[in-house]
């Protein structure tokens, strides 16, 4: 398949010092994309292990091997003693960051093993034209939803009902949120990750949202009842504006404190992140990251003032080479 080929080219920097990759599906026992570097290889949540010997991938799985034959990849093979015998005394990339200790100790014993996880990471940073047609997706579908629980939010009650309600939408388009959907209304629209509970609806309704579709992630923000929706707009717009190929991030995160004048102190996290089969990757949009953005990456503009109140706008953002194209304007 064209696409698995294209990610795998990504990693043939690799093979001048190492003999193959291998790549676990988890951590140590669950599922549903614990792992977005297994799924990148693969293009499945099955629990298992990529091998990649730099001719041809091959998957190695335990136990689930009827749903491991629907992937991109089509060598599946059975991880026993003639896999280890593949991988016997020769130099392997592991994923550190996603690997049990169990695991790795086993596979330590059998070859010597080099961490690529930040290789890896890389890899997913400039996203192809399949992912960036699958992420497109998601926010459409996300818009949608929005669109048909916007509505209903005078009708509900608490916070925790809204946030229900919100994931049922979710489920009836046939997708599972990214997340957990944050609903804070009132004084908890001061806390940047409150929990959504029994606290009775009342402006401003802070709403962040977000859906998986084919693996790959929305992540949206939107306000309900602030008085500071005007200023933080056009904040927005303001570093809409400056950003381009070539920008480092901090010095969008930088622009947006200073816009933000005595308020800033208010602003208590980063100004976005990447996204793509994670919620959160690379690039990272903070005053300390020495990232540069680049045509085909796909990232968040979030901005939050929390004071007694609070207030965030989020929308997800593709860079092109001519400017930025705003992925959830609804």
């Amino acid at each position: 398949m064209k696409e698995i080929k294209k990610r795998l080219e990504k990693l043939e920097n690799l093979k001048n010092s190492l003999d193959g990759i291998l790549i676990f599906s988890d951590s140590g026992g669950t599922m549903n994309f614990e792992n977005p570097n297994f799924f990148y290889l693969s293009n499945t949540d099955v629990i298992g292990a990529v091998y990649y010997d730099f001719s041809s991938p091959k998957y190695t799985n335990i136990m689930e091997k009827k749903r491991a034959e629907r992937s991109w990849i089509k060598d599946i093979r059975v991880m026993d003693k003639d896999f280890e015998k593949v991988i016997k005394n020769k130099k392997i990339g592991i994923d550190k960051s996603s690997t049990s200790f169990p695991t790795l100790e086993k596979i330590n014993k059998i070859c010597k093993i080099v961490d690529i996880s930040k290789d890896l990471e890389k890899a997913r940073l400039i996203k192809t034209d399949y992912e960036i047609k699958t992420i497109k997706e998601a926010c459409k579908i996300t818009g949608k939803i929005y669109k048909k629980f916007l509505p209903q939010i005078k009708k509900t009650a608490t916070e925790i009902e809204l946030k229900g309600l919100i994931e049922y939408e979710m489920h009836k388009h046939g997708v599972l949120p990214s997340f957990p959907t944050i609903v804070a209304a009132g004084k908890n629209s001061a806390e940047p990750h409150h929990v959504a509970d029994k606290t009775k609806l009342k402006n401003p309704i802070v709403i962040d949202f977000g859906i998986r579709y084919k693996g790959y992630i929305s992540d949206v923000t939107r306000t309900i009842g602030s008085k500071e929706q005007n200023n933080l707009e056009k904040i927005i717009q303001e570093v809409y504006s400056k950003i381009k190929p070539g920008i480092q991030t901090k010095e969008l995160d930088l622009l947006t404190r200073k816009l933000m004048k005595e308020k800033s102190k208010y602003f208590i996290h980063s100004l976005g992140h990447g996204i793509g089969l994670a919620v959160h990757e690379m690039p990272w949009l903070n005053s300390k990251s020495t990232d540069i953005l680049k045509s085909g990456m796909t990232f968040t503009i979030e901005p939050g003032i929390y004071h007694k109140e609070g207030i965030r706008i989020e929308n997800d953002i593709l860079l092109k080479e001519d400017g930025i194209e705003v992925l959830t304007e609804f």
